[in-house]
């Protein structure tokens, strides 16, 4: 995904079945790719959406302590709302 921006509003969390509404921090989309390690003829690809905290919640709480992504949107979040 090379920042194209994907308009479609009927996004569907993997984890808990719950539609997912856009806010500063969602839908996240998760891409799944096999055989990364292989040639690219040999890797597949698939898209999945989710609420992020449904994704955190997945992660084991060893790597929960590394999940940054949600402190930097949330910092990039109120700067973007101080401008105003």
């Amino acid at each position: 995904m090379g920042g194209e921006i994907i308009n479609n509003s009927n996004y569907t969390c993997c984890f808990c079945n719950i539609f997912i509404q856009s806010s500063f921090s969602d839908p996240c989309m998760i891409d799944i790719l096999i055989n990364f390690n292989k040639p690219k003829n040999q890797q597949y690809n698939q898209l999945f959406y989710c609420h992020m905290i449904c994704f955190k919640k997945q992660l084991s709480t060893d790597m929960q302590n590394y999940f940054y992504l949600e402190s930097l949107i949330e910092s990039k979040h109120n700067v973007n709302q101080n401008d105003e």
